[in-house]
């Protein structure tokens, strides 16, 4: 029984330090906006923008906030868990950002204004990746 507990509580951690790693903020946001932007949310994803990579190439993501700040650069792994980014700082919900996708040979995937509550999709087409956008409603 001992056993079983001692699993699933690693498991848990493992599971929630994951998504943590995969969770990009402003640079001026602190804890009490992230708080704030999780209770005020109507559904998951609401003041966020989801990357998932489906393709075979691992991808590199940058863009600029509203306010022109730059997002931390990161990197995220062909099959890897979906990324998100999250839009609440400054205490509300911003509408979008600027975000740049490229390959990490440097091939543009993406390139544009992206509002929140998108989902982007890099997907292989024909050997390359490929961004599709989706709007959630």
């Amino acid at each position: 029984m001992k056993l079983k507990a001692v699993l699933f509580f690693g498991f848990l951690s493992l599971f929630s330090s994951a998504f943590a790693a995969n969770l990009h903020t402003h640079p001026q946001a602190n804890d009490n906006s992230k708080n704030a932007a999780t209770s005020s949310m109507n559904y998951p994803g609401y003041c966020e923008i989801e990357i998932i990579n489906y393709s075979s190439q691992d991808v590199r993501v940058s863009g600029f906030f509203d306010d022109r700040s730059r997002l931390t650069p990161f990197i995220v792994y062909s099959g890897d868990a979906p990324h998100y980014i999250s839009l609440y700082y400054y205490g509300y919900c911003h509408d979008g950002m600027d975000l740049y996708i490229n390959t990490l040979r440097g091939y543009p995937v993406y390139k544009g204004y992206t509002p929140r509550g998108t989902t982007v999709y890099v997907l292989p087409v024909n050997g390359a990746p490929y961004a599709e956008v989706k709007q959630k409603s």
